[in-house]
């Protein structure tokens, strides 16, 4: 198991995650905190006793899940922006390979499929940075 998502009210989300460090022994399954995220938007109600204490505190506005940001606004456009930078790296490699080649390349492991995840995963209507993308493309 790598991946779990909590959501809910502090209180119960906290007895979770205590369930699931309890548990570890018995289970074999481990909770590392290092990589544990948790988002809000006030961390002053964190107890430093709190089993919320070593984890990476994320801003609501910077969630992100899966790789895929969840709200509009900064994060949707650095990811976006990022993949357009990803494209245009990799347009100037393509240009030394021959075009059929450096357009099968292009279109089945390079631009598409990444931003498509994106797309599928994040409401991304009316991002001005897809018009950007497209003329990059």
């Amino acid at each position: 198991m790598n991946d779990v998502t909590l959501s809910g009210e502090m209180s119960t989300v906290e007895e979770n995650v205590c369930t699931i460090l309890q548990a570890s022994a018995e289970t074999g399954l481990y909770l590392n905190t290092a990589n544990s995220e948790i988002i809000m938007e006030d961390f002053a109600a964190i107890a430093s006793s709190s089993p919320f204490a070593d984890f990476v505190r994320v801003e609501k506005s910077e969630m992100m899940l899966l790789g895929a940001p969840v709200t509009k606004g900064k994060t949707q456009d650095k990811v976006i922006t990022d993949k357009i930078e990803q494209l245009s790296r990799a347009i100037d490699r393509l240009s030394l390979l021959h075009a059929h080649d450096a357009l099968v390349i292009l279109k089945n492991s390079l631009a598409m499929p990444k931003l498509l995840y994106t797309l599928r995963t994040s409401d991304c209507s009316e991002n001005p940075l897809l018009m950007r993308f497209d003329d990059t493309l």
